[in-house]
């Protein structure tokens, strides 16, 4: 007997509303939900997919773990969850009494980000060993995102969102939401929404590498040379404050006249001439852009993956930051709000931070690397391996067999770790080279509420899903395992009067506590939603008021900018894809567009002699990858336009764990010096 239910998909940031249509513990289909409020009925391929997903042939079923050294398939043993957990957690604790609580690490993934009771509890098993050694996916693509908060507010945690009914002037830069569905903030039914913000008399602005799906239903659109962004906001700054149109009021009430001496006197080299020297892009386009900015006045500016990625990423995600500050664009209708999250509220109980943010040394193999927050870079977890100090990994739904630089060396890495267990629904690169795989719930088999991801909603919202199906073979929800191992070694994570008997729902209550409206509520309603909060940032975490407009870290990289700008020549770019996120690559119901090739501008194949379905090497100064070769004259002449999240044409080739931004270590994965060369012709 068939039973349609409502849920949300949690792919991706956008979590969307979707109808799942059941029979018995078989998913029959997944579409959109028309009457959810965000989504509106849409939903993409990888929504739609969730079936395939569930049912998909790899799915972990059992608990395994592998017997002996050898990494093959014949040296894995199915095991009781009991086996299971008693050999991980024995290895765990010999670790620490041996060699320290850091010498056991946790990297939390996407996937698990997407598990609010899930990361909640990784979170809290982390803290309980007592290690530092904390990785995750944020400090692969978007550590510039809180390091800025943290150095311009005093706290780390700001999510700038667009004001999207209101704003009349939005500007997307290395940010594609048609195929993406936003960066910290998530854009669902994205064509309608961006066909909405480029509908006269507003107007939407997009600057990519690239002419993308987004860039087509814009207003406007600048192509910049890869990894030179920032000159355009510099340029914009420059103008509004020595030539008008930057809110000097707001100025007035919200920064150190100190501060705004020391931008004045940075960007004074930033002129038209100049910003066009080095994007490539005309002067009369900036000029047009900056008649945008005075017309509207106030901006919503989102970056993407495009920039975080790149060697200026700190500058470029600064400078949008002092762009919507000089208008008078922050934490005001019609520019952007902060999003306390609807069930964290964390505008609730925090205080201004008076203390200047100062980094401490990394982890004992690389000291140079600085951090910020409260883990490390993943661009070190090679190196502590190596050194003996990380002796066990613990992966909450995340690949890094993919996701981390040097794909080689990181292999060799954790196949040398004591053990490596990984939570997962799917077996994927890093699985195969585990000792411990231990199954979790699938999206449809657990009951959530996106904890974390609420955030970064367009509106102030949140939405409950209730688990549709049971789940299949012997797994077990995310945080009940994380429950379970922290219990083997001899702690506990779960408050009173939680255990591990406890329900899906149970957790979610207590995770629901502080929302801004009663969990049974949210759980009756499905979606619930209330108004933008605006005027707490100013209020609540500005020491004084005011905001830190030039903090030295950025104003000292962005002095040395001629060093951060790639030289001449091809540069690797990454770009998303609509079917697949990262890692997770839901099976297509046919044909699939998303391959990884890679994609140049036809000049760039005739110089090289090429032709479409070339096999072909992309080569950098630290590997190699090959692949095959499309033309698009839509791709910038000087980008080799490359997919993110592929195995067998994994970017992270091209990368190195010591090629990183020195204020994050974060590695550098886009604007990445490149050479083409043909490798075999088809047929």
């Amino acid at each position: 007997m068939t039973e349609e239910l409502r849920s949300f998909c949690r792919f991706c940031i956008a979590l969307c509303g979707i109808r799942v249509t059941t029979d018995g513990d078989r998913v029959v289909s997944v579409k959109g939900d028309p009457q959810h409020p965000a989504s509106r009925g849409y939903t993409c391929t990888k929504g739609r997919s969730l079936g395939r997903w569930h049912h998909h042939p790899d799915r972990i079923l059992r608990p395994r773990r592998r017997d002996g050294s050898a990494v093959n398939a014949a040296a894995w043993t199915d095991v009781s969850w009991a086996d299971a957990l008693a050999d991980a957690t024995n290895t765990i604790r010999h670790s620490i009494a041996v060699h320290g609580a850091d010498s056991v690490g946790v990297y939390i993934g996407t996937a698990a980000s997407l598990d609010g009771a899930g990361k909640w509890a990784a979170e809290r098993f982390t803290t309980a060993l007592g290690s530092r050694s904390r990785y995750s996916a944020m400090s692969i693509d978007t550590p510039c995102k809180p390091l800025v908060s943290l150095l311009m507010s005093g706290f780390a945690g700001l999510v700038p969102v667009i004001d999207d009914r209101r704003c009349t002037l939005s500007v997307f830069i290395g940010s594609n939401p048609v195929v993406s569905h936003g960066h910290l903030n998530g854009f669902p039914d994205p064509v309608v929404r961006l066909r909405e913000m480029s509908a006269a008399p507003r107007e939407l602005w997009v600057i990519d590498t690239r002419v993308t799906e987004s860039s087509r239903l814009a207003t406007r659109s600048l192509m910049p040379r890869p990894g030179t962004d920032f000159a355009i906001l510099a340029f914009l700054i420059r103008e509004l404050l020595r030539e008008g149109g930057c809110d000097r009021r707001y100025l007035a009430d919200h920064v150190p006249h100190d501060d705004l001496q020391v931008l004045d006197a940075l960007v004074e080299e930033w002129t038209v001439d100049q910003a066009s020297a080095i994007t490539g892009c005309a002067a009369t386009d900036l000029a047009d852009l900056l008649a945008a900015v005075r017309r509207h006045g106030r901006v919503s500016v989102q970056t993407g993956t495009g920039t975080t990625m790149s060697a200026v990423a700190n500058i470029t995600e600064w400078l949008v930051w002092v762009l919507h500050i000089v208008t008078g664009s922050y934490d005001a209708p019609g520019g952007m709000w902060f999003h306390p999250g609807f069930l964290r509220q964390v505008h609730t109980d925090i205080e201004p931070n008076p203390q200047v943010p100062t980094p401490r040394p990394g982890p004992r193999s690389r000291p140079d690397v600085r951090v910020w927050g409260d883990e490390f870079p993943c661009s070190v977890l090679a190196d502590e391996v190596e050194a003996g100090n990380l002796r066990v990994l613990v992966v909450f739904g995340g690949n890094p067999m993919t996701a981390f630089p040097n794909t080689d060396r990181t292999r060799r890495a954790l196949e040398a770790l004591d053990a490596l267990i990984v939570l997962d629904v799917i077996d994927n690169e890093t699985t195969a080279v585990a000792t411990h795989v231990l199954p979790t719930k699938g999206q449809l088999e657990r009951a959530d509420l996106p904890y974390y991801y609420d955030q970064f909603n367009l509106d102030a919202s949140t939405q409950y899903s209730p688990a549709f199906v049971p789940p299949l073979g012997e797994a077990r929800s995310m945080w009940r395992i994380a429950a379970h191992l922290a219990e083997g070694v001899g702690t506990s994570i779960l408050p009173a009067p939680l255990s591990t008997d406890s329900s899906d729902d149970d957790v979610l209550a207590m995770l629901a506590g502080r929302a801004a409206a009663p969990f049974d509520d949210i759980r009756r309603d499905g979606y619930v939603t209330s108004s933008p909060v605006f005027g707490w940032v100013h209020e609540r975490v500005l020491p004084g008021g005011r905001w830190r407009l030039a903090p030295t870290e950025f104003v000292e990289q962005l002095q040395r900018w001629a060093q951060l700008v790639p030289p001449p020549g091809l540069l690797v770019t990454s770009r998303r894809q609509l079917g697949r996120l990262n890692s997770q690559h839901p099976p297509p119901a046919g044909h699939s567009s998303d391959v990884p090739v890679a994609v140049v501008h036809p000049a760039v194949g005739e110089r090289h002699g090429l032709a479409a379905g070339d096999l072909v090497a992309v080569s950098s100064p630290y590997g190699e990858m090959h692949t095959t070769v499309a033309f698009n004259a839509d791709v910038h002449p000087d980008s080799v336009s490359l997919p993110h999240g592929w195995f067998e044409a994994n970017v992270s080739l091209l990368t190195s764990e010591h090629e990183v931004d020195d204020l994050t270590g974060m590695v550098v994965q886009t604007a990445v010096p490149v050479t083409l060369r043909l490798l075999r012709s088809p047929g």
